[in-house]
């Protein structure tokens, strides 16, 4: 990324360092920044309500080619020692509320366990 990453009001493939080619080429695109104090601010109506922990991520979504989500932040909660992280609710990059589909994804191995006779 390049030194304009800390003051975009917009994080998107303009913060790329080296070929911009790459961005052209890619299905999915998003940065992945700390929450600031400016974010905390933006969010002040939301997080109010009490039905949303305290993000401490963001994910800035800014290309999703054959899907309608772009343009958009996904908040999220991470624990940083397993790291994995949780999300919590997304917004336009305006800090307004977007509803998106809770969808969960199961996995099944491509290699069953061999049963044995």
């Amino acid at each position: 990324m390049n030194g304009d990453y800390q003051t975009s009001e917009t994080p998107d493939q303009n913060l790329l360092r080296g070929a911009k080619s790459i961005a052209d080429k890619i299905d999915f695109g998003a940065i992945l920044l700390m929450a600031k104090e400016d974010d905390y601010k933006g969010l002040e109506k939301i997080l109010e309500t009490g039905t949303f922990e305290k993000p401490i991520i963001k994910i800035s979504i800014y290309k999703n080619r054959r899907g309608r989500y772009k343009g958009i932040y996904l908040w999220c909660k991470a624990d940083l020692g397993v790291c994995r992280i949780k999300p919590l609710f997304a917004t336009g990059w305006d800090y307004e509320l977007i509803s998106i589909d809770d969808t969960k994804i199961y996995i099944e191995s491509a290699f069953p366990d061999d049963e044995e006779d």
